[in-house]
């Protein structure tokens, strides 16, 4: 398998992890050093993003991605597409639509999650 498409497959598994809000699945791919910075300009930890998912702060409900590129540069993988998302905000149902960097590193553990950055996308 290409290093392109276990990439992929890897950020199949972590939408599924985060729709199903499996715990265990995302902390084995996520990095200890993630950053996630929300469309909103609210910035993550691993442990904060997880918190998040253990409360009920956030849920997703559903994901959606297009125009997804893969540029492998070394031990460092970038994804870069578009996403129409449904989550749960404080209770709150949205609809976000944006677009998305994410960063896999390759480790003596495999590949890891190691930072999310995202766009807004006007209605």
């Amino acid at each position: 398998m290409s290093v392109e498409k276990e990439i992929l497959a890897l950020e199949d598994r972590r939408y599924a992890a985060m729709i199903a809000n499996d715990q265990a699945a995302l902390e084995a791919m996520l990095h200890a050093d993630l950053i996630y910075t929300h469309s909103s300009a609210v910035i993550d930890s691993k442990a904060s993003y997880l918190a998040a998912l253990r409360t009920g702060k956030t849920r997703y409900r559903n994901a959606e991605r297009a125009e997804q590129k893969v540029r492998v540069y070394g031990d460092t993988a970038l994804v870069t597409g578009r996403a129409q998302m449904q989550v749960e905000l404080a209770g709150q149902p949205k609809s976000i639509k944006l677009r998305f960097l994410v960063v896999w590193t390759k480790t003596p553990q495999g590949w890891k999650f190691v930072a999310w950055q995202s766009t807004g996308l006007p209605d």
